[in-house]
C-alpha cells in the first residue's frame, strides 16, 4: 500500500501501545500499515508522540538505512506477537506477570538507557506549580533503541490499564483496539465517524 493512497493513522485507542497494534488494520475492509519502511516507523513514533522529530533525524540519514529497516522489523515481530496477548486478555482482568509477551517487554526494557534529569518545567498559569520538574529521559542512540519507546507504553498499559476496558470495535470488518474510558464504559466503536456512522445507517437500512 502506497503513502499516496493509504489514510493517516488511526490515534483513537487512548494508548499509544494499543494505537501501536492499530499501526495495522483494516478499518474498510482493505488492510493497511503504517509501519512499512523505515521512514514511515520514525512518521509514526512521532504522531503517537513517542518520539520527537529531533530525536529521530539522526536515524533518517541513509548511513543509518539498515539498522533502521532491522530496528522496523524487529518492532513489526514484536507487534505480532503482542496483538494475541491484548487479544487473550482484552475483557478479563489482568493478574498473571509470568505472561512470555511480558517477560519479553522486560527484557527488552532492561536493554534500553535511562536517566533522571533536572530540568525546567513548563509554562503554567498556576503560581503554586513548582518551576523544575525531574524528567524520565529514555534516550535513543540506534535505531534499535526505538523499540524499548513502543515496550515502555506497553509496559504502561499492562501495569495501569483495566483490561476489562481494553475492546475490539463492533465494526464486522475492523480490527482497531481502544482502551474504553468513557464514563459508563459503553464505547462501541473506534470512532463514529469510522464505524459507528456505518452501524447506524446499516440499522437504518434494515429498518
Amino acid at each position: 500500500m502506497t503513502q499516496n493512497t493509504r489514510p493517516a493513522p488511526f490515534f483513537v485507542a487512548e494508548s499509544p501501545a494499543l494505537d501501536f497494534l492499530n499501526s495495522v488494520a483494516a478499518p474498510r475492509s482493505e488492510r493497511y500499515d503504517w509501519l512499512e519502511t523505515g521512514p514511515d516507523l520514525l512518521d509514526w513514533l512521532i504522531a503517537a508522540g513517542l518520539a520527537s522529530e529531533s530525536e529521530l533525524a539522526p536515524f533518517r540519514k541513509v548511513a543509518t538505512a539498515s539498522a533502521l529497516e532491522e530496528a522496523r522489523q524487529e518492532i513489526v515481530t514484536f507487534r505480532e506477537r503482542f496483538r494475541p496477548f491484548v487479544e487473550e486478555v482484552c475483557g478479563s482482568q489482568l493478574t498473571d506477570a509470568a505472561h512470555p509477551v511480558i517477560a519479553e517487554i522486560n527484557a527488552i526494557l532492561a536493554r534500553g538507557a535511562r536517566f533522571l534529569e533536572i530540568a525546567p518545567a513548563t509554562r503554567s498559569d498556576d503560581p503554586a506549580s513548582q518551576p523544575l520538574v525531574l524528567l524520565d529521559r529514555h534516550p535513543l542512540t540506534e535505531p534499535r533503541d526505538l523499540i524499548v519507546r513502543i515496550a515502555f507504553a506497553a509496559a504502561r498499559l499492562i501495569a495501569e490499564a483495566d483490561f476489562r476496558y481494553v475492546r475490539n470495535c463492533e465494526g464486522p470488518t475492523c480490527t482497531l483496539y481502544f482502551l474504553d474510558i468513557s464514563k459508563n464504559h459503553k464505547r462501541r466503536w473506534c470512532s463514529m465517524e469510522v464505524c459507528g456512522n456505518r452501524a447506524k445507517a446499516a440499522a437504518y437500512r434494515k429498518r
